[in-house]
């Protein structure tokens, strides 16, 4: 299974979400792509999370570099998740930082949905980190993100799993509903899984959640959402 996000605060809660629910089992490869920060060595989260062992290897792919592994680019970067780091699971999300310009298509996360083409074309199993937020004040990140929709409507000509988290019901409703009025309704499966264990396992090892200079104690929803991603991944895992 491959996780693919668009923030690189997801990063945590998938990864630790995959840890909990394997028992620490599964192996664990973060690729770093290209699309923000270009050095691995900018995100003191990677530091953090390879020490206390929520992820076992880093691939850097493009044009970023310092990862233990690097490859040319997302399709290389894959196989070599699979081949040489001999991942169970990966997760593809770009580095620290971020570029938008508050268009349909001009934002740097836009690569998730190429990213879920090239998974399927490797034969991979893509499972997509809905960005969702109640907490953040733009009309546009209400809800389920628009960089979600377009990536996932627009951007991917191929199928993923959408992880939904199991939030308080009329904010999942609500989420549903955006997703009704979308191409990913009929294009991409939706699963809807439980993302407290990643959550625990984070708050266990003393590992602190943000994005966009909230907490986890702000907006909920938001690592929920990346955690869920990773409770598919580990579901998938074990039915293989």
């Amino acid at each position: 299974p491959v996780v693919i996000g668009q923030l690189h605060s997801q990063l945590a809660p998938a990864a630790a979400a995959v840890k909990r629910l394997s028992h620490g089992r599964a192996r664990v490869a973060y690729i770093m792509t290209d699309s923000a920060a270009l050095p691995l060595a900018f995100s003191r989260s990677v530091h953090e999370l390879r020490n206390k062992g929520i992820i076992d290897v880093t691939i850097t792919v493009g044009q970023a570099f310092g990862g233990e592994i690097e490859a040319i680019n997302v399709y290389t970067g894959l196989i070599a998740a699979k081949e040489v780091a001999d991942a169970d699971v990966v997760i593809v999300i770009p580095g620290p930082g971020n570029a938008g310009t508050g268009t349909t298509y001009g934002f740097s996360s836009v690569e998730q949905g190429e990213i879920v083409n090239a998974v399927n074309i490797l034969g991979g199993a893509a499972i997509a980190v809905a960005r969702i937020s109640f907490a953040d004040p733009r009309p546009r990140h209400q809800g389920l993100s628009h960089h979600t929709i377009t990536s996932l409507a627009n951007v991917a000509l191929t199928k993923c799993t959408l992880a939904l988290p199991m939030i308080d019901q009329m904010k999942l409703l609500s989420i549903q509903e955006q997703i009704a009025h979308t191409a990913i309704s009929y294009k991409h499966k939706v699963r809807v899984m439980d993302g407290c264990p990643g959550i625990i396992e984070l708050q266990e090892k003393g590992i602190a959640m943000r994005s966009m200079g909230r907490s986890y104690e702000d907006d909920e929803v938001f690592f929920l959402s990346a955690a869920a991603a990773g409770a598919v991944a580990a579901d998938m895992l074990k039915s293989t």
